[in-house]
């Protein structure tokens, strides 16, 4: 047959065979050359530490995401200014403390009241601590210096903030003791100037917002009295620029202060604490734990693959170990394989200047398996070629025989990442791009360092070596004690006896030697003709004997008589189809069910101090109480009544929604300004302004004298601070307010209350308003997450039509292959949604990846289908006899590899391990149960194998 009549499948088995000549050949380069690259590029770990990313706001929301401008218009209007710093205002500081405290719970009745005077005296003497007793002692200049909080602290003209509301939640009996001349006065002062009301307080005409300070009150009255609190809020703002070491090492030992589990810093209290740093580290402490648990990986999967190469040799009653066929070496280089190509995969990645981030710590599980599946996929085929051959020829043959599977699960797998390296999600194109990598190499050193190492093994086969003694062995019948034949018997030597009887193939007539597919020189091609001429030579008895053995396998009898024959059996194929269909209803009400969005506490272990803040957090403030910033970019004039009306309308369009409180949770400065016009005009007889200069000169002449002050300066952006330029001085360039939130705690919630504020906004266009919550970034990510999941599962199922369509040369194949991926991908994300995983961006992740583990299992089998003989029942008898085993194994290894998963306490390890879990076992249910039926319905009759 021409080279130009053969199929691109065809043409790329040849290339292969030829290929396994030349590794034979060069096998000692092919060995030591991917060791070498690897060394080199593992050089890109040097600069791992500072290619670094710890932002979860980078790596969980989209590049080009919106709260990004939101967040600018905050910074650009009001730049983090130390001195004149308040609390919640500043998007740019980084160096907060969060600290939710609440009383211990009971089994039966959960939280006590925080406002128990034990309780909150005990917060109380911690705060005291935290703020005049917590240091730090630090080096400077070679002189040792003890720092605390009032050294670092962030102030407001030169004051700290020291959570002063602990001290008013406290019982009034305990505010002080007073003579006896003033104690009515001032009773009378405390009761009418300081009001703990919620969401807002007073301290005098000083608005508190109590929402931001006391979770899930139980309110008394209609003016906001509450008389018990879940939890209270606490916050500590230190400075960074030239002391941000300095506070970073105060941060941390806060940190230890209020979460140590062995000593804890109360008996009747607990912490929830969160910082800057906080996320990445419960990141990074979901990586550390996965070091070990590889390492576990590794040995298991050793164990497992050193097992399956061992070859059982029967002899009489009894069974030994054939230690000639036994490849245990085949089988550490199964593992050692993909571990090179992450090391170098990584490496190249490092070496380009890419950033890495913790989340691509599970990027190594997915190559490992990868890696050992080719490895069975190899080791299968090496078994089944015709041990009589030469190994050079043996080698060529495997090649040949497994190129098309492994490229298919390699080149599929390759795509499917290479599609995620294009989504605008960072943590999604990272993990992808480090697994791109791992994969690529991992190809590129299955058919060069594993084959080599194959080729030495076959060498040794074929010499009748002991495969780990490197020794002669005999066959079972010369040794007396079972002892020495289970651990030394093997196979006879066949190296002596083709040797004898064998030529080399440059004897041959060049006329009238035999080709392996009948066809002459000119008929192969100049780049066929080139692979061959500098491979290995085989042997002339390599021509004229079979490629492949018939010796009867346990296995072989497994697949062929027992298990294709029952399933390929009518009644079984009904119940079958039936069982199919359970299976995709149930996936598809799965689909129904789909939940969006990754909520914050589940990217950390459960056993990491931030998920006590999250838990705290979502039962007390994510109900109700936090506030989202409201900026009004482009001021109307307040003077004018109408534009005062429609700024009203647009105030009151923000509030008492789905997702927000009613106007007694919004603090705003105009009505402050308002109530300051009125009761000067009733009780100091001023008129109110009458004109709109009027109106801004009084309004700045107030903030100098205004109980809120501090807060509404930190809100209003005037075009000059320059008393000399009056124009400026006096205008309003931009100002922003606080709106209340509530039913904020899932995913979801976040979602919808991000998108319904957004859209208020936007419909008050004419004053550019300008939205922001530091939750933003995460529901960004969940509004890009649906687009881009459809967007790259529609590509990479078309990619891998298209690679099917390449290497399996039938139409019916792929079109049963590609319904295969779908199904699959169905059932995995259904599947998925039933068994509590939501949809973000790491099972998105997972998503993307199952399609190209999908397409592994499904092409091997419809791949061995088409190029079986006979009618459909043969076909797929012949399909199952040949790859259901190693189809078996490389998918039973994969579980093997990702169950040890199951066992981290961390929600995103254990996404990971139910997804790739789901998909192995669905492709697996697809490879070896419905694809072989459904093929004898879609592609029926017999088939030439050329077609």
């Amino acid at each position: 047959m021409k080279l130009q009549n053969l199929s691109f499948e065809q043409q790329f088995v040849r290339g292969f065979f030829f290929w396994g000549l030349i590794v034979h050949r060069f096998r000692a380069f092919f060995l030591w050359i991917p060791l070498f690259l690897t060394a080199l590029l593992a050089f890109g770990f040097i600069w791992i530490k500072e290619q670094t990313t710890i932002d979860p706001q980078f790596v969980f929301s989209p590049e080009d995401a919106i709260w990004r401008s939101e967040r600018a218009a905050i910074t650009e209007h009001w730049p983090l200014n130390e001195q004149k710093f308040w609390p919640g205002m500043s998007y740019e500081y980084n160096g907060y403390v969060d600290v939710i405290a609440a009383a211990k719970p009971h089994p039966e009745y959960g939280y006590p009241n925080m406002l128990l005077k034990k309780n909150i005296e005990e917060l109380d003497r911690i705060n005291k601590y935290i703020i005049h007793n917590l240091t730090v002692t630090v080096d400077l200049e070679g002189r040792n210096y003890t720092v605390g909080f009032s050294d670092l602290c962030m102030t407001y003209n030169w004051k700290c903030y020291e959570n002063d509301h602990v001290f008013m939640l406290k019982p009034k009996s305990t505010w002080g003791t007073f003579d006896v001349q003033i104690a009515e006065f001032a009773e009378d002062i405390v009761n009418s100037e300081l009001k703990v009301t919620y969401p807002i307080g007073w301290r005098g005409t000083e608005p508190i917002y109590f929402g931001a300070f006391v979770g899930a009150p139980n309110l008394i009255d209609d003016e906001g009295h509450f008389d018990y609190v879940k939890a209270v809020r606490l916050t500590y703002n230190v400075r960074a620029g030239k002391v941000d070491k300095f506070s970073y090492y105060w941060r941390k030992k806060l940190t230890k202060f209020l979460t140590d589990k062995e000593h804890p810093v109360s008996d009747r209290l607990e912490f929830g604490l969160f910082h800057n740093e906080s996320l990445p580290e419960g990141l990074q402490d979901v990586a550390d734990t996965l070091t070990p648990k590889f390492a576990v990986m590794s040995f298991l999967l050793f164990a497992f693959c050193v097992g399956c190469s061992i070859v059982i040799l029967p002899f009489e009653d009894r069974f030994c170990i054939d230690w000639v066929r036994s490849k245990p070496i085949l089988g550490l280089a199964g593992i050692i394989c993909p571990l090179l190509a992450v090391i170098s995969g990584w490496g190249i990645v490092l070496w380009s200047g890419s950033l890495y981030n913790a989340i691509v710590n599970v990027s190594p599980f997915i190559v490992t398996c990868i890696g050992i599946d080719d490895a069975f996929l190899m080791t299968a085929a090496w078994h089944r070629t015709n041990p009589e051959q030469s190994p050079a020829k043996r080698l060529a043959e495997t090649l040949a025989e497994a190129a098309v599977a492994i490229s298919i699960t390699s080149i599929t797998d390759m795509l499917t990442f290479g599609i995620g390296c294009m989504t605008s999600l960072p943590g999604v194109r990272l993990f992808c791009l480090y697994t791109f990598w791992g994969i690529t190499f991992t190809y590129l050193y299955q058919v060069t360092y594993f084959a080599a190492l194959m080729a030495y093994c076959g060498e040794m086969e074929d010499k009748g070596v002991h495969s780990l003694l490197w020794t002669e062995t005999k066959e079972p019948g010369e040794y007396k004690t079972y002892w020495r034949r289970f651990w030394f018997s093997g196979s006879k030597c066949r190296h002596k006896d083709r040797m004898e009887s064998s030529k080399q193939l440059k004897e041959l007539d060049t006329e009238s030697k035999k080709q392996d597919d009948g066809s002459n020189q000119a008929d192969q091609g100049r780049f066929l003709q080139f692979l061959k001429k500098i491979g290995t030579h085989m042997a002339n008895d390599d021509y004229e004997m079979d490629t492949h053995h018939t010796k009867e396998t346990f296995v072989n009898h497994l697949f062929r008589d027992v298990y294709a024959p029952f399933l390929l059996n009518t009644k079984t194929k009904f119940y079958v189809l039936l069982s199919y269909f359970i299976y995709i209803g149930i996936a598809l009400f799965g689909l129904t069910q789909i939940r969006e969005g990754l909520n914050p506490k589940n990217l950390v272990r459960s056993s990491f101090y931030l998920s006590d803040f999250y838990e705290l957090i979502d039962q007390t403030f994510w109900l109700e109480g936090l506030q989202v910033q409201i900026v009004v970019n482009n001021p109307p004039d307040l003077y004018d009544e109408e534009e005062r009306h429609e700024f009203h309308r647009m105030v009151s369009s923000f509030e008492d929604t789905k997702s927000t409180m009613n106007h007694n949770a919004t603090m705003i400065f105009w009505d402050a300004y308002e109530k300051h016009l009125e009761d000067d005009f009733t009780e100091h007889k001023i008129s109110k302004p009458n004109s709109s200069e009027e109106y801004y000169i009084r309004m700045r002449d107030w903030l100098l004298t205004a109980g809120g002050r501090n807060l509404w300066e930190v809100n209003m952006q005037w075009a000059s601070e320059n008393e000399s330029d009056p124009i400026n001085y006096y205008h309003l360039k931009a100002f922003r307010f606080q709106v209340g939130l509530r039913n904020y705690r899932t995913p979801t919630e976040h979602t919808e209350g991000c998108r319904l504020i957004r859209s208020i906004a936007s419909s008050w266009s004419k004053y550019n308003v300008t939205t922001f919550h530091e939750y933003y970034p995460f529901a960004d990510q969940y509004l890009e997450l649906k687009p881009a999941l459809i967007r790259n599962c529609i590509l990479a199922v078309l990619c891998m039509a298209f690679v099917a369509l390449g290497m399996i040369p039938h139409v019916g194949a792929v079109l049963v292959i590609v319904c295969a991926i779908v199904s699959i991908d169905v059932g995995v994300i259904g599947y998925m949604t039933l068994w509590g995983v939501n949809l973000e961006s790491v099972s998105m992740i997972t998503i993307i990846m199952s399609i190209g583990f999908s397409v592994d299992l499904s092409a091997h089998i419809a791949y061995a289908y088409v190029k079986a003989e006979g009618d459909n029942h043969r076909k797929a008898i012949t399909a199952l006899e040949t790859l259901g085993w190693p189809v078996f194994l490389g998918a039973f290894s994969t579980v093997i590899g990702i169950m040890i998963l199951a066992f981290v306490d961390a929600y995103i390890v254990q996404l990971f391990f139910k997804t790739v879990f789901l998909v192995i076992s669905f492709s697996l249910l697809h490879g070896i149960v419905f694809l072989p039926i459904f093929m004898t319905v879609v592609m029926p009759g017999k088939m030439n194998t050329d077609s």
